[in-house]
């Protein structure tokens, strides 16, 4: 009686003791097949370690399940949380996942390490009697660091098949930045339609680079009964079908440079003489074979300039197996003195017949008309003028005549002189207050507001909206519409 009593205590210690476990989806897995490790404990508070990498391998997706239950055991009840944590990775040789430690209402639990075996997959040529094939191609075998190449997957199917479905793997370019081209090509070759997918590859390292073969399931549309009903309703039919692999070798390219390709640069300026305060634009354009998504190295900056300047635009498509693409980056420069644009200069180096050049953009000086310069010096002509005026207008002939004589003037006539010289000196002094309200600049107007708030563009994502909209207003777009409260709130921050 003793040992049933022992037994039945040492399984409800077991069935009430907190519990860790690891498991993997598969444990032997084809190159290039991601593995799903789960971990699970079960108690009532539980702390999962922070898991960024297994072994050499970076986790690529991690989600997170929980559920609870209840269990009566004896006539005793007790509520049991289980959690779930799936981390995903891909691995490309043998390896053993390790133990993990996890802690369930304060103690700390392992789970067990777990062998992974990863099998090689061999290319598979073939020979044009399939039902279903896949293979990958690249016109270049061998291209340079940061040389944009094609490669193209194309999945291609008999025209008397009746495709159900097509699940592929997604293919690996390790040291490569990849890019999909979105657009799927269909088209028919021979006795086979085939669905290409291109990818973009820019290559970030040296290497001898191997695309390994990829592992796809297809779905043959069949029929099968219903033995209940009697009716007959279609059933997917799946088969594996492998691809061929790809080597490109990856060459170091003879010297750095800011861009590798084949391009062409032109630049455009719609005046290099304007008055003080008004725009002076300049367009520069690069277009050619290679990649530009990643170039941001051109920008201006000069003391007392004023300068505007929207995101590049950048375009890619696909001519003839070749990457074009084209850059567009529009600058504004406002100033109220005479300045000068500097020259830029960026190093290319041309894959296509291994050279280096330098693609040159030139320096502008800019005219600025009624510059605050040569407003100054007209001003001080102006009151030399006015000074020796003055000084005629109170020394007259008749005085001079006086004083030759030397006869000394009335006193109610150099009283009225007095009086007269303080009407003059008040009504001017008014009319330069006037004059200075009057032509004060407007910090409401949208060219005003550009000058105020352009400099904090960083500062604050309204102002940085706010410029834009003021911006793209400036250059005529209709459809734009300034929030006058929102602008005015901005302007009394930075005035």
């Amino acid at each position: 009686m003793k040992i049933i009593v022992i037994g039945i205590s040492f399984i409800i210690t077991i069935l009430w003791s907190n519990e860790v476990t690891a498991k993997v989806n598969q444990e032997s897995i084809i190159k290039g097949t991601k593995i799903e490790l789960t971990l699970k404990a079960i108690g009532k508070n539980i702390e999962f370690p922070d898991i960024k990498s297994i072994g050499n391998y970076n986790i690529e997706g991690t989600s997170n399940m929980s559920s609870s239950s209840i269990k009566i055991i004896n006539g005793n009840t007790k509520r049991e949380i289980s959690q779930k944590r799936i981390l995903s990775f891909t691995p490309d040789k043998n390896m053993t996942i390790p133990s993990f430690e996890i802690k369930v209402d304060g103690q700390n639990l392992t789970t067990k390490p777990i062998n992974i075996t990863v099998n090689k997959v061999n290319s598979y040529i073939p020979t044009g009697t399939e039902k279903f094939t896949l293979q990958i191609t690249s016109y270049k075998k061998e291209v340079f660091v940061g040389e944009p190449f094609l490669v193209s997957i194309d999945f291609s199917e008999l025209k008397s098949v009746d495709l159900m479905d097509f699940r592929s793997q997604q293919p690996n370019f390790k040291g490569c930045i990849a890019k999909e081209i979105k657009d799927e090509q269909t088209f028919k070759k021979g006795q086979y339609i085939v669905h290409r997918f291109n990818y973009i590859l820019t290559p970030t390292i040296e290497q001898n680079l191997t695309i390994e073969p990829i592992i796809a399931k297809v779905a043959e549309r069949s029929q099968a009964r219903d033995n209940f009903f009697g009716s007959i309703f279609d059933k997917p039919k799946w088969s594996q079908i492998i691809s061929n692999s790809l080597n490109i070798n990856i060459k170091a390219s003879p010297s750095q440079s800011d861009l590798i390709g084949d391009f062409k640069l032109t630049q455009q300026i719609d005046n290099n003489k304007v008055k003080a305060n008004k725009p002076v634009n300049i367009t520069i354009n690069i277009s050619g074979e290679g990649n530009l998504e990643d170039f941001d190295s051109l920008n201006y900056e000069i003391d007392g300039v004023t300068i505007y300047s929207d995101d590049a635009k950048i375009t890619t498509q696909l001519r003839e197996n070749r990457l074009i693409s084209n850059y567009t980056k529009k600058f504004v420069f406002i100033s109220d003195n005479n300045f000068t644009i500097p020259n830029k200069s960026f190093s290319v180096f041309n894959f296509k017949n291994n050279q280096m050049y330098n693609m040159n953009i030139d320096s502008y000086d800019i005219n600025v008309q009624g510059s605050s310069i040569q407003q100054n010096k007209v001003l001080v002509h102006k009151n030399s003028i006015t000074s020796s005026n003055s000084t005629v207008s109170t020394i007259n002939p008749t005085t001079n005549k006086n004083i030759s004589n030397g006869k000394s003037p009335k006193i109610w006539m150099l009283l009225l002189s007095f009086i007269t010289g303080i009407i003059v000196t008040l009504i001017t002094l008014k009319f330069n207050q006037i004059k200075k309200f009057r032509f004060k600049s407007n910090p409401y107007k949208h060219s005003e507001a550009l000058k105020i708030l352009y400099p904090h563009i960083n500062s604050n994502k309204d102002v940085e909206e706010m410029v834009r909209n003021l911006y793209a207003k400036k250059n005529g777009n209709k459809d734009i519409k300034i929030d006058k409260k929102k602008l005015k709130e901005l302007l009394h921050i930075y005035l």
